[in-house]
This record gives C-alpha cells, sequence and structure tokens, in this order.
C-alpha cells in the first residue's frame, strides 16, 4: 500500500529545509561578519569561558593603557613646565649676580630689577600652569589655582600663598594589576613647603626680595644682611632650583616606568588578542568550506523541491 503525500505535507517540508539552510546561511553569513564562532556560552562552554576571561583582560588592558597615556602627557606637561621655571630661575641667577658686580651703577640695578619683576611675572603664571584645564602643581586639587599672588600698591608681586589644605596632595594612575604610579609633582615639593611662606625655601618670596634688594642699590634692608643679602637670595635661590632638578629627574625616570609598562602591555594586547581568536574567532577556510556546503546544498534544494512541488495531484493519478 503506497502512502499518499499530500501538498501541505510537502510543502511544509520543503519550507522546513529552506528554513534551515537559510539559518545555516545567516549563521555563516554572521560569523563572517563578526569574526565570531561563539555567540552563546552554551554554543561551546569551554572555550566561551576562556573568551569571557580573555575579553576582560584586554578590557583591562586597554584601561591601563588609557591610565598611561593620560600620566604620560601630565607628566611631559609638568616636566616642560619645570624645565622653563629652571631656565628662568638662572637667567634671574645671571641677572643677580651682574647686580653684584661694582661694574654696575644704581642705574643699571634699577634695570636690573625691572627685568627680573618682568620674568617673576613670567614664572607665576607657570607655577600655576594648566594642562587640559588642570592644574599642574595643585596637588589633588586640579580645578583652582594652587597659588593666589600677593602684591603691594604698585602691583608688583611681593609673595604667593598657596592653598595649604590641597597642595601637598598626590595623584595616582593604575598602571597594572596592584601597580599604582604618582603621576604629579606637587606644589608644595617645588615652590613653597607646607608653612614656608615667605622664607629663604618660597620661590615667589625670595625672588621678590632680590628684586627690591637689587632696586635698592644692591642693599639689602638694615639688620637683615644675612638673610636677605643678594648673595644669600641667590644661594636660596639655587637650592631651589636644585630641588626643581632633583623632580624632574624624578618625572624622567616614572616618565621611563610608564613607557616600559606601556610596550609590555601592548605586547600583551597581541598575545590576549591572538588567544581571543583562538578561544572565539573563526576559521576562515572552514568557514568558506561551510558557506559552499550549504550554498549547494540550498541550491539543490530549491531545485529539487521546484520539481516535486510543481507536479499536480493529476500527474500521480496518470
Amino acid at each position: 500500500m503506497t502512502m499518499r503525500v499530500s501538498d501541505s505535507y510537502r510543502n511544509a517540508v520543503f519550507t522546513a529545509d529552506v528554513q534551515e539552510r537559510l539559518a545555516n546561511l545567516v549563521r555563516i553569513q554572521r560569523e563572517m561578519g563578526t569574526g565570531n564562532r561563539i555567540f552563546q556560552p552554551s554554543e561551546d562552554t569551554e572555550n566561551a569561558g576562556h573568551l569571557f576571561r580573555t575579553e576582560r583582560s584586554l578590557a583591562e588592558n586597554a584601561q591601563y593603557q588609557r591610565n598611561i597615556e593620560d600620566g604620560q602627557n601630565w607628566l611631559n606637561a609638568a616636566d616642560a613646565s619645570l624645565q622653563s621655571i629652571v631656565d628662568l630661575i638662572s637667567e634671574i641667577d645671571a641677572l643677580a649676580v651682574a647686580a653684584d658686580n661694582s661694574s654696575q651703577n644704581e642705574q643699571d640695578r634699577e634695570n636690573t630689577a625691572i627685568q627680573i619683576d618682568q620674568k617673576l611675572e613670567a614664572l607665576t603664571t607657570l607655577i600655576n600652569a594648566q594642562h587640559n584645564d588642570r592644574y599642574l602643581f595643585g596637588g589633588f586639587q586640579t580645578v583652582a589655582a594652587p597659588f593666589t599672588l600677593d602684591r603691594d600698591e604698585n602691583g608688583r608681586i611681593t609673595g604667593a600663598h598657596a592653598t595649604q589644605e590641597t597642595l601637598p596632595g598626590r595623584i595616582y594612575r593604575r598602571i597594572s594589576e596592584g601597580e599604582d604610579v604618582q603621576i604629579n609633582v606637587p606644589g608644595s615639593e617645588l615652590f613653597q613647603p607646607l608653612g614656608a611662606a615667605g622664607t629663604n625655601r618660597d620661590l615667589v618670596y625670595v625672588l621678590a626680595q632680590l628684586r627690591n634688594t637689587i632696586a635698592n642699590n644692591n642693599q639689602p634692608p638694615d639688620g637683615q644682611e644675612a638673610t636677605l643679602s643678594n648673595e644669600a637670595l641667590r644661594t636660596a635661590l639655587s637650592d631651589i632650583r636644585n630641588g626643581m632638578v632633583t623632580q624632574q629627574t624624578y618625572v624622567g625616570s616614572i616618565g621611563q616606568r610608564l613607557n616600559d609598562t606601556l610596550s609590555r602591555l601592548k605586547s600583551q594586547a597581541v598575545d590576549l588578542t591572538d588567544e581571543q581568536e583562538q578561544a572565539g574567532g573563526v576559521d576562515l577556510t572552514e568557514l568558506v568550506s561551510r558557506l559552499a556546503t550549504e550554498q549547494s546544498a540550498y541550491d539543490a534544494l530549491v531545485q529539487i523541491s521546484s520539481r516535486v512541488l510543481s507536479r499536480s495531484l493529476v500527474d500521480y493519478i496518470l
């Protein structure tokens, strides 16, 4: 006895077969488009777990690289400002040495004092230097100027007072797991240590007093020859400058550390990307082969089904 196959059954079988082949083709297309072969953990639990861990490591690696690049930019900006300050101090020191020479007269020294005053104005801009609208030397307070200038009735700088609560603050960036690096140089270690305002460790004060002494024909105020003479102030200025050079060395060493770590992270990222490809990436050769197989099967199915489905009941009766 021959079982009769209804048209609806044939249509249903054909539709199911076509849908399956189309689904396979869509899957291949998706794998080819994304480069991934795992879209649900249940498809390959072992590799899916490894893929998840690798992707998480890559994300952490990328964040560490961004942190390092931000730190490098901060350090480079700080180093550039520090170098400009050191250069200005050296220029002021040269002017002060010349003013301490007997070859200069009172008018010469007055002119020298004017030059020093202009360099002091430039220097005070640098101690409040910014990078991307953030103050470089204000400790962890980066949105407000760390130093406010004091001026006399003639508008000349007499000193500066700092935001003592935040000036010594340190800023860190995490550059690898469990490794944090300080990327800033607090103003308290450069220009005005805590409690040292108005002393020979206060850069702005020292320069203002040096200008005043030279403007007074190189004569310090009576009774203050030991602290406010040209030579004493130059000695204090030299100590401050040496401290800045030391901090520049620190900045350079941290910069090298960041460069080394960044190189290591980039190499690690390449290895992790390879692991990611192995865990969840597609094999293009295998994928092309699957595509050819599925496409051939789909084409054959369409051809066969078109012949079968085109036959009517009369064809079977005859």
